[in-house]
């Protein structure tokens, strides 16, 4: 279980199944949970564009009860560095999805994170979602509404030209009209 605040927990699943209730920090939520094993292995894309690779066996194994540890203090991430996305794999199949604000996309094969370098993904422009997905799928992106009002539009992740630098600054997936950004993925 991964929380929005940057919280993980790992629980088996006869604990999970006798627990009552996840334990969170005020206003805080889970965001992301995956059933696997402990050689699975985590990434953590932080606010600093980079990724922190860990195995889930580096967890301990802890209770529903519990916040769960601290991502950014168990990985010893920078100064002001939260994680803001995690996923898991056991064989870097799929791909990310980088949405920036401003219209742009980029598809990064997971293959690429394998390696120990840290640098994640471009930070020329402001993040509005990301994504990693095993196989191609259709995507609805919700923009803000500028001058011509939220619109959503459809995509499907197999237009999108797979680039293979991690820091590139993607492709112009959507037209944006005036003060128009993408909200949402």
């Amino acid at each position: 279980f991964f929380t929005r605040e940057g919280y993980f927990k790992k629980i088996t699943p006869q604990s999970l199944r006798m627990s009552g209730e996840q334990k969170l920090k005020d206003g805080d939520e889970v965001v992301y949970t995956k059933e696997t094993t402990n050689s699975a292995e985590l990434l953590f894309f932080t606010n600093h564009a980079q990724v922190y690779k860990s195995r889930a066996s580096e967890f301990a194994d802890t209770k529903a009860s519990v916040l769960g540890d601290y991502v950014a203090s168990k990985l010893e991430m920078e100064e002001g560095e939260v994680p803001l996305f995690m996923t898991v794999t056991v064989d870097y199949h799929g791909y990310m999805l980088f949405f920036y604000q401003n219209g742009k996309c980029a598809k990064i094969p997971l293959a690429s994170y394998m390696t120990k370098q840290l640098k994640a993904y471009s930070d020329k422009e402001e993040l509005a979602a990301m994504l990693h997905i095993e196989e191609e799928t259709e995507l609805a992106v919700f923009t803000s509404g500028g001058t011509g009002g939220p619109r959503l539009i459809l995509v499907g992740s197999a237009l999108i030209p797979e680039k293979a630098t991690r820091d590139t600054a993607g492709i112009n997936m959507v037209t944006l009209k005036k003060n128009d950004r993408i909200a949402k993925v």
